[in-house]
């Protein structure tokens, strides 16, 4: 007996092949990224930062292995209905069939962590090398094996098959026969204009969209806003397609010159009777296309930009940041003397003052002492910019002009290096008039890495702003900062250079002396290979993952292209008795499915349209400023994305013809 059960569903298995061989290459492929990310976040080799990172997208694919499986095992469930009424009309009782779905369930997992075990065990060590150059780690010699990696995907993807399982015995438990035997030829009634249901869809859409728009003027809100405006997008995009497809299809038949035709005739109504059913199935090609096109555009820009973010935050190959007279005094003394042993090495030093501001780009620019103290959540940030003062002796010094200013003048810089537009400069109970700068003044260092905006005031009685200050506030806000570029070492050499003269030699010197104060000292080389881990990290994951939503895109496509097959099948057959040619079979065809069949891809570029104020702004509170490298990896993603979407497009459409061309 047990035999028959497992020949049964071997052959069941081979019989419905256009559906499970898909279905089993999405779950290897699947599987294959499970366990790759698993191993990576597990080795050693990659790094805390790296590791950390492949973490959350271990956790991301689990939860989407989750769905997608679950997704595409109830396209399968609902081919079959009628097959397992059968089974049940011929004497087999319900434990039976569920013995048959138990082997068939058995054997596609068996299949998936077979093939994807063993495809990630052979991509792994491709993918490792990958990373490592991504990132640039020091790669280990040897095939490297994980065994937990083994362990864990068994575990998850064994589990996930187990409650697949017992979905389907409950869902085949619970029917009774002749409702399995009708399950494939339940007709729809045409559906109703839902107004309510579209009206409340274009709100939320409108209000996703408004949202991006209005929170991208500061990085804290856009942080806040964003999982908000998605879900509203979510919500809107779902609600619109399930209501408003059917508007558009009852106007396109209202339409009389479109409609009568051959081509639009058939294809209209078709869609307009099952659009109920489709319209889940388009909203999640749509979703999954948006999640594709963010994903990877946002992770390229932030490696294609990290060179520049790095430039920026690291002006030079040695930068250290003091605060206090004492720790300042010694550590002049230290940084002069070990300069002097390397007349090869080119070095500066300068002073500034770190105050919170209060900005409005029309009206004025004040610092005072309380204008820190609303600064308590991550709202309302665009009013405050962080802001460094410098005396006009030092801009002169460090970009080799003479400007001059009168008493009461200051140059303020934004963060873009553009001058301040305003009328008025408050700075500590004085009052100053912007003066137009010769030249733009871009801001780098520490001052930039900031949620806020960065800026730069230039005044010409440092000193005296310093008397207008509390001692207390003086020394927790004025800092002494030198930079040195080390001339011709290498990486390796600086790094060395820096952990052994400064990290030892200033170390040892303040623990002997015990002198107080604060300081940060800063390595070029070794925090861009911290950020080339971050970035390189980020562009993996949203390859990967871009890669599973393309996937789940294509095969939502796929089972969606045979079930409309399937359904149409009879009913071509019956219009090609009654005198429907074969081109006009294909005319038809073609409508039907070029119709609908863009309308996600044609949505998702909406969406990333609107959607790009406020991951512009994330990017911006990242240290990505080139607003050309996100544009133009957005655009290129989308370009490369439509035309793969065609290609699946025209694959998926040859497989519905040859469907609905097939004689019963």
């Amino acid at each position: 007996m047990n035999s028959l059960y497992m020949r049964l569903a071997g052959q069941n298995i081979k019989k419905h092949r256009r559906s499970y061989v898909p279905y089993m290459l999405t779950g290897i492929l699947t599987a294959a990224v499970y366990y790759i990310l698993h191993s990576l976040a597990t080795n050693p080799d990659v790094g805390e930062t790296a590791s950390a990172m492949l973490n959350l997208g271990v956790v991301i694919v689990m939860v989407f292995s989750v769905i997608f499986l679950f997704y595409t095992n109830s396209f399968l469930m609902k081919q079959r209905k009628k097959e397992f009424g059968l089974y049940n009309v011929l004497g087999m009782n319900k434990g039976h069939i569920a013995r048959v779905i138990g082997l068939e369930t058995l054997i596609a997992a068996l299949v998936i962590l077979a093939g994807g075990i063993g495809a990630g065990m052979l991509l792994d060590r491709l993918i490792y090398l990958l990373v490592a150059n991504l990132i640039g780690f020091e790669v280990s010699l040897g095939f490297y094996i994980s065994t937990g990696s083994i362990v864990q995907t068994l575990i998850l993807f064994g589990v996930i098959s187990f409650l697949i399982y017992l979905s389907n015995i409950f869902r085949v438990w619970r029917a009774k026969p002749i409702e399995l035997l009708q399950g494939g030829n339940i007709g729809e009634r045409e559906p109703k204009t839902k107004v309510f249901m579209a009206i409340l869809g274009a709100a939320c859409l409108g209000s996703g969209y408004a949202l991006s728009i209005l929170s991208s003027q500061e990085a804290g809100l856009a942080i806040l806003s964003f999982f908000v405006a998605v879900l509203l997008v979510i919500f809107g995009t779902y609600l619109l397609f399930t209501a408003g497809s059917i508007a558009v299809l009852k106007l396109l038949r209202r339409n009389k010159n479109y409609y009568y035709k051959t081509q639009h005739f058939i294809s209209v109504s078709g869609m307009l009777y099952r659009m109920k059913q489709n319209a889940v199935g388009l909203a999640n090609i749509c979703i999954l296309s948006t999640m594709v096109l963010v994903t990877i555009s946002s992770t390229c820009s932030l490696w294609f930009g990290s060179n520049q973010m790095i430039r920026n935050r690291y002006p030079s190959d040695i930068i250290a940041y003091v605060r206090g007279d004492e720790v300042t005094e010694a550590f002049d003394e230290f940084f002069r003397t070990e300069m002097e042993k390397h007349p090869e090495f080119t070095w500066q030093s300068y002073v500034y003052t770190a105050f919170t501001t209060e900005y409005d780009p029309n009206g004025s620019f004040r610092i005072e002492a309380d204008t820190g103290s609303a600064l308590n959540s991550l709202t309302g940030l665009s009013s405050y910019l962080e802001t460094a003062v410098m005396p006009l002796s030092q801009y002169n010094a460090i970009t080799g002009q003479s400007v001059e200013l009168g008493e009461n003048e200051a140059m303020a810089f934004l963060k873009d290096g553009s001058a301040f537009g305003g009328n008025a400069i408050e700075l500590y109970g004085k009052t100053y008039t912007p003066v137009e700068p010769p030249e733009t003044f871009p801001i780098r260092g520490m001052v930039s890495a900031n949620i806020l905006d960065a800026a730069v005031l230039v005044i010409p009685d440092y000193e005296a702003m310093l008397s207008r200050i509390g001692e207390e506030e003086k020394l927790s806000a004025s800092r002494t900062v030198y930079c040195a570029d080390l001339g011709d070492l290498s990486d390796d050499e600086q790094s060395a250079y820096f952990a052994e003269m400064f990290n030892k030699g200033w170390d040892d010197l303040v623990f002997e002396e015990e002198i107080s104060g604060g300081w940060s000292l800063e390595c070029r080389v070794d925090n861009e290979r911290d950020a080339y881990a971050m970035y390189g990290t980020f562009l993996f994951m949203g390859i990967s993952l871009g890669l599973l939503f393309t996937m789940a895109a294509v095969l939502i496509i796929y089972y969606k292209q045979i079930s409309e097959g399937l359904d149409d099948k009879a009913r071509f057959s019956i219009m090609r008795k009654v005198g429907l040619s074969q081109s006009e079979a294909k005319r038809s065809i073609h409508s039907q499915i070029l119709t609908v069949f863009f309308l996600p891809l044609v949505t998702a570029g909406i969406h990333i349209i609107f959607a790009f104020p406020i991951i512009n702004c994330i990017l911006r509170a990242m240290m990505l400023q080139q607003v050309t490298t996100f544009i133009v990896c957005t655009a290129v993603t989308f370009v490369v994305f439509a035309v793969f979407y065609a290609i699946v497009y025209a694959l998926t459409a040859k497989v519905y013809y040859r469907i609905v061309s097939e004689q019963n």
